[in-house]
């Protein structure tokens, strides 16, 4: 049975189990805009990032958790950077 979690900054709750689509800007800017493979520095990939389809800037982690859904993980190395990995 999935559970509920309150989201502290939105005062909304998030059923676990629920499916939240991908921001448009961010799948826009994953397909349309950008081509890498490999690993860059999620700083900088995010830093790259047009606004969402409502020109609202993409939170970080929204960004990084749509990527995830899309198939590019963010990683971290030996010295704690973050970094986007994409075949």
């Amino acid at each position: 049975m999935p559970s509920e979690v309150e989201c502290p900054r939105c005062h909304h709750t998030f059923d676990s189990g629920e499916v939240r689509p991908v921001d448009p800007g961010v799948v826009r800017w994953l397909t349309e805009e950008l081509t890498w493979s490999g690993q860059e520095p999620t700083e900088r990939m995010y830093a790259s990032c047009p606004y969402s389809a409502g020109d609202t800037p993409v939170s970080r982690q929204r960004f990084i958790q749509d990527l995830a859904h899309r198939g590019v993980p963010e990683t971290r190395d030996a010295d704690a950077i973050c970094f986007l990995v994409r075949k």
